[in-house]
């Protein structure tokens, strides 16, 4: 009998006053001030975080919009005449041919007066204008058209000779997330092949075309000796050496001798710190900038 009591009283309501488990009282607890307040800190810090986020996305989308607007009104692809090459440096016959654009010098210049030149690396698939500024500060967060953003220009030392002349010319652009501007150039180190096609890099100026051969890249930091600027001949020398020695990378073409080099140079690693990658490219190939028709990129493009 008392069994059956017993399983009889669990199916009872429970009495006035009395919470289901048999304890008096027995609700939820309320949240404790301190707990509201931690939840309300949280809560902004993923809010801010979000807008900071979304920001630094927009920011980037415009730095990659503006560029490929650049390029689109101002680069026409597959547009070149022939060109005649210059004497020297002699170019070997198997070369692969200059990417086959004509630039609007003239429109760029008119948007920047700083403007030097087009880089153009096909293994990448990159394409920039170059500009100099009269420092290396001004347009590290300022585009090509001078807007203030965190993606930069690709500029060339401040001090260098304009022309390419000197024994190493450094260009600098930023190693953005998104893998614009300077971003791709660290992907030669993962795949040692990439190069083994097409082992140039272009620089496109009013004058001249410049064909670079890509012979080293690697890791360095902030103010190694890679950043050296050699003095004369006999220092290059030393320098190229140097380049050479640094890379696990094994150029697929003869070296050229007595010709100046270009130092592509961008951030790696954690941001703020002052590991750098860089690729060295030394003049093998130069040709005179052919004359367009008007047809060409002498207007812009719409």
């Amino acid at each position: 009998m008392s069994r059956k009591k017993k399983a009889g009283n669990l199916g009872r309501a429970p009495e006035n006053g009395q919470a289901a488990s048999g304890k008096k009282g027995g609700g939820k607890k309320g949240w404790k001030p301190i707990e509201v307040v931690i939840l309300l800190a949280a809560v902004c810090v993923f809010l801010v975080s979000g807008y900071k986020l979304a920001g630094i996305f927009l920011e980037y989308k415009a730095g990659v919009d503006a560029y490929d607007s650049l390029q689109q009104r101002y680069v026409i692809q597959g547009a070149a005449p022939e060109r005649e090459e210059e004497e020297t440096p002699e170019a070997a016959d198997d070369l692969v041919e200059f990417p086959d654009i004509d630039v609007n010098y003239k429109a760029l210049k008119e948007i920047n007066e700083d403007f030097l030149g087009w880089l153009v690396i096909p293994v990448l698939e990159l394409e920039y204008p170059v500009v100099q500024g009269e420092d290396n500060d001004y347009y590290m967060y300022r585009t090509f058209e001078r807007e203030d953003n965190r993606a930069g220009s690709i500029f060339m030392d401040a001090w260098a000779s304009p022309d390419l002349t000197d024994y190493n010319t450094f260009i600098f652009g930023h190693n953005m997330r998104n893998l614009s501007m300077f971003g791709k150039l660290k992907l030669l180190s993962r795949d040692e092949e990439m190069c083994a096609e097409n082992p140039y890099f272009y620089i496109y100026t009013e004058d001249n075309i410049y064909q670079y051969l890509i012979v080293s890249y690697y890791v360095t930091r902030d103010g190694s000796s890679t950043y050296y600027l050699p003095v004369d001949g006999e220092d290059y020398e030393k320098y190229k050496s140097m380049v050479l020695r640094s890379t696990p990378y094994k150029c697929p073409e003869e070296i050229p001798e007595d010709q100046p080099m270009v130092t592509l140079s961008t951030c790696y690693g954690a941001a703020g710190g002052t590991q750098r990658f860089v690729v060295h490219g030394i003049l093998n190939r130069m040709v005179q900038t052919p004359q367009y028709s008007d047809d060409a990129a002498g207007d812009e493009i719409e």
